[in-house]
């Protein structure tokens, strides 16, 4: 068997996610019969079909089902590698490169670097877009030089350091009929900003145990704490909607989907147009550390410290 090409892989796995060859090719930008004869050649390099094509929509055989799926693998370490060159590349035309979350890439991030910038010109920060595991990743490799993380489970050879305690609030679309019963407890916007909610307004969330929830995907720390929160108080959620992005769960609650834990920051960056109604839930799970994540023993130089000791001072919201 003959080295198979990276690009009939991609040409394989679209023909099963489209069921169809035609589909297919328009979707990889070639002619079908081009594309069919590229997996045919991968089919006899292999020595089996992956494609049922006397089916229609077309069917991907038993045999080909595993190979698809080492092939989607394959794809994945592909994209790793490629997103893996660029924070390389970005790091080595910066003073410091910084890898997180989409949330602090969107919101808390752009802010705090400008400014920074103002008083320091002429250097250079890079942000990094990733998930936490490609945050270690790119930290022990090099590739960055500190990140931000929420997450529990950081690996030992990586050091973390508490930039800030955050709180978990419970967005409610205003027009649910939770919130005539629970007049006067919901939170303002000065309330929510100062980081300092009163006691006095902590709810259980049992109170909400009849909604539609919208929740992240599983694996996700607000996933993780979501859940336990709802099944200390005796109920497991109607989750409507896993989502990737806090802030896609966000304007889904906006537009009256269902209600969701979200960063009570996210207020601060975000309008919410006055179609939500924000409540403190009586958990510990509510409360959680946002993190300085580094290569444990790496040395700083004087710009990153500078930025480091800038952003400690810095007056984030919430």
């Amino acid at each position: 068997m003959e080295p198979v090409e990276f690009r009939d892989m991609v040409y394989a796995v679209s023909v099963c996610e489209e069921k169809s060859f035609s589909r297919a090719a328009e979707r990889c930008f070639i002619t079908q019969p081009s594309l069919s004869k590229s997996v045919k050649k991968l089919e006899n390099n292999i020595g089996f079909a992956l494609f049922d094509r006397g089916s229609s929509p077309v069917e991907v055989t038993r045999d080909g089902q595993n190979v698809i799926g080492y092939f989607r693998q394959m794809m994945e370490l592909q994209k790793k590698l490629e997103l893996y060159c660029q924070a390389v590349r970005c790091r080595s035309r910066s003073d410091l490169t910084i890898c997180a979350p989409s949330f602090f890439c969107t919101c808390l991030l752009p802010p705090v670097v400008s400014a920074f910038q103002l008083d320091h010109p002429g250097c250079h920060i890079k942000i990094i877009e990733c998930n936490d595991s490609d945050l270690q990743r790119f930290l022990r490799a090099g590739a960055a030089d500190i990140g931000f993380s929420v997450e529990d489970g950081i690996s030992p050879d990586l050091e973390t350091a508490e930039l800030k305690e955050e709180r978990i609030i419970l967005a409610v679309p205003k027009g649910y009929g939770i919130n005539r019963a629970l007049s006067g407890r919901a939170l303002t916007r000065e309330e929510i900003g100062s980081g300092h909610i009163p006691e006095e307004k902590s709810l259980s969330i049992r109170l909400f145990s009849q909604e539609r929830f919208l929740l992240l995907k599983q694996g996700n720390n607000m996933y993780r704490r979501s859940m336990e929160i709802c099944r200390d108080a005796g109920f497991t959620p109607l989750v409507v909607m896993e989502l990737d992005q806090m802030l896609t769960a966000y304007y889904l609650a906006m537009a009256g989907e269902g209600v969701s834990f979200i960063r009570s920051s996210i207020p601060y960056y975000v309008d919410d147009q006055d179609k939500l109604c924000f409540y403190k839930i009586d958990h510990p799970a509510t409360a959680r550390s946002i993190r300085v994540v580094r290569r444990r023993g790496a040395a700083l130089t004087g710009r990153q410290t500078l930025f480091l000791d800038y952003l400690k001072d810095y007056p984030l919201p919430g």
